[in-house]
């Protein structure tokens, strides 16, 4: 791919050559998906930058059903890299997974939705498109951190926490979104803090906690 001595230059210039953990932290509201790298699993990361998402669907709160045009909210994994797609290139998010299930108990899987990607392009219907140019740097970098065992982690938030948008998203939502919210807001807070992140539990009423 053409950005790849780029993408190298910036890794060795961040002190993070060989990425061995990704974090993608993506704020709805703002339209805005941030990088991050960390030489091992749990950090010290270093926030490598931002990309803009070109193209959105759905509102504040978390996908529920297939079709509602929700993009996910959640602490989610990228699963697989996808060089054939149609958007040009894609990373998978496994959307739903359990905190998605505990919030829609009774719910079949099926019903839930999915095929949830991060890719290129400025369409969507439920996905994150940060178009062509933006997609070749992350997935470079998501594939040079699984290459080397590590993993690659996606954290969806409403809106950018402390800002207005986040104050108004929080003002309106429902006891179960605000829930949800508060535990994101927690777990974005640990990283602005500490850049580092923990493993992350499921409570049982869908919400995330920190180890």
């Amino acid at each position: 791919m053409r950005i790849g001595a780029e993408v190298e230059r910036r890794l060795r210039d961040a002190g993070v050559a060989h990425p061995r953990a990704m974090l993608l932290r993506i704020f709805k509201e703002e339209r805005t998906l941030e990088t991050w790298v960390a030489p091992a699993g749990e950090g010290p990361f270093v926030h490598l930058g931002d990309h803009s998402v070109c193209a959105t669907s759905g509102g504040p709160g978390p996908k529920g059903r297939r079709g509602d045009g929700q993009v996910p909210e959640g602490v989610y994994r990228i699963v697989a890299l996808n060089p054939w797609s149609r958007f040009h290139l894609s990373l998978r998010v496994d959307y739903p997974n359990a905190a998605d299930r505990a919030r829609n108990p009774g719910v079949p899987a099926a019903e839930l939705g999915g095929d949830i990607y991060i890719h290129g392009n400025c369409v969507t219907i439920g996905c994150i498109p940060i178009g062509d140019a933006a997609i070749e740097e992350v997935y470079l970098l998501a594939q040079e951190t699984r290459a080397g065992g590590g993993e690659v982690r996606v954290l969806i938030l409403p809106a950018r926490p402390g800002g207005p948008r986040w104050s108004r998203i929080v003002e309106r939502g429902t006891p179960a979104e605000v829930s949800l919210w508060r535990s994101l807001e927690a777990l974005s807070a640990r990283l602005d803090r500490s850049h580092r992140w923990s493993p992350v539990q499921i409570r049982r009423d869908g919400t995330y906690a920190a180890d």
